[in-house]
């Protein structure tokens, strides 16, 4: 007799998270950083990423925090490179179809 209310009320939850699911979009709507710094960011987590060939902590965060810089620029309308392009000619732009955008999974892969 117990299990009945809990059925019920886990059968609610979706439509409760329903207006949370919308601002789950804008992950960082609220950052206070510009575009320019973001990128900035990026790209100085990118050099101690990117050229360094070890698994020490502080070069794994450098590498999750390009996602999240990445994230942020992508919220924005910005993405960096476009798909089929090489590494060296990447580049920040407005977003457009074929554009590279981040993914949040690769924040939970080491």
């Amino acid at each position: 007799m117990r299990i009945t209310p809990v059925i019920v009320s886990l059968s609610l939850l979706p439509t409760m998270l329903i207006p949370f699911a919308a601002g789950a979009d804008k992950q960082f709507a609220d950052a206070a950083e510009t575009n320019e710094k973001l990128m900035k960011l990026y790209d100085e987590a990118g050099e101690l990423c990117l050229h360094n060939p070890s698994r020490d902590v502080q070069v794994i965060v450098a590498c999750k925090s390009m996602t999240i810089y990445g994230l942020a620029l992508n919220e924005r309308g910005w993405c960096y490179g476009k798909q089929n392009e090489a590494n060296a000619f990447k580049e920040w732009h407005a977003c457009q179809k074929n554009s590279v955008r981040f993914s949040k999974n690769t924040l939970t892969q080491f």
